[in-house]
C-alpha cells in the first residue's frame, strides 16, 4: 500500500526512468520508514464525537529504526512531572483506602486524633 502510494506520488517520467535495482532501493526505504502493520499491536479505529469524527492509533512492537529518536528536555520533564504527579496520586489513594478500612473496623493507632474523613464521609451520606 506505501509502495503504491509513493509510485502515484512519483512523477511517471521519473518512475520509468529508474532501473529495477533502484526500484528495489526505494521500495525497501520507503517500506523501511513506514508503519505498515510490523508491530505486534496494531490498533486503527475512528470515533463520533459532537458530530465530528476523530480517530485513534495504538502502535506497540519493537522500535527498529536504524537512529534513535533524540527526545527533548522538554518532553523527559514533562513525563517525569506527570510519573511523578501518578505516583503521588497513587500514594495517597492507597493511603486514603487503609485509613477508611481502619477508621471502619474502629481502629484507633493514635488516641484523640482523628483525622476526619471518616466522620465527614458518615456526615455526608445522608
Amino acid at each position: 500500500m506505501a509502495i503504491e502510494r509513493f509510485y502515484q506520488a512519483l512523477d511517471e517520467e521519473t518512475a520509468a526512468s529508474l532501473t529495477p535495482a533502484q526500484k528495489t532501493a526505494l521500495e525497501d526505504a520507503v517500506l523501511a520508514i513506514t508503519l505498515t502493520t510490523r508491530q505486534r499491536i496494531d490498533i486503527r479505529r475512528t470515533v463520533s464525537f459532537f458530530g465530528r469524527r476523530y480517530f485513534y492509533v495504538l502502535l506497540v512492537g519493537r522500535d527498529r529504526r536504524r537512529m534513535p529518536r533524540r527526545e527533548s528536555t522538554l518532553g523527559r520533564l514533562a513525563i517525569s512531572v506527570l510519573v511523578v504527579f501518578w505516583l503521588l496520586f497513587c500514594a495517597v489513594s492507597i493511603f486514603i483506602t487503609l485509613y477508611l478500612i481502619k477508621s471502619a473496623l474502629g481502629i484507633d493507632i493514635f488516641k484523640n486524633f482523628h483525622v476526619g474523613i471518616w466522620t465527614w464521609l458518615i456526615e455526608h451520606q445522608r
